[in-house]
């Protein structure tokens, strides 16, 4: 059911609201490739311009996937997103770590960090703080 309602997303953002990308930011590294997945099985499969009769197609037939794990993509792309470039963004995040890391002294793990900032991001991009 989940990938029906992204796949329906695709297709509003990319045909009525005229976004032609999605950025996947993923908040954990073991789903570092899961963007580059997304852009082989996606972009390879709709990113024809032609209909099966060979007739060049009135509209656009995917959109440009492209996304890295959570805080890699901040200190790059993040800023074109927040400077005003509209791009849908898919965030996703863990509940519980593979390998939560506490620090003497710290009340809080690395991951519990990462969430804070998982959370902070979407905050930040869709009312600017």
């Amino acid at each position: 059911m989940h990938q029906v309602l992204l796949g329906l997303l695709s297709v509003w953002n990319v045909s009525f609201l005229g976004y032609p990308a999605r950025a996947i930011l993923p908040y954990t590294q073991a789903l570092e490739k899961l963007a580059p997945h997304i852009q082989q099985v996606s972009m390879e499969s709709n990113g024809k311009g032609v209909s099966i009769d060979g007739v060049p197609l009135p509209f656009e037939a995917g959109e440009i996937d492209f996304g890295e794990p959570g805080t890699n993509g901040q200190h790059s792309f993040y800023q074109l997103i927040h400077q005003g470039r509209v791009i849908p963004c898919d965030f996703i995040g863990v509940v519980k770590s593979q390998q939560p890391v506490y620090l003497k002294g710290e009340v809080v793990s690395n991951h519990d960090e990462l969430m804070s900032n998982f959370f902070a991001q979407p905050d930040a991009l869709a009312y600017g703080k």
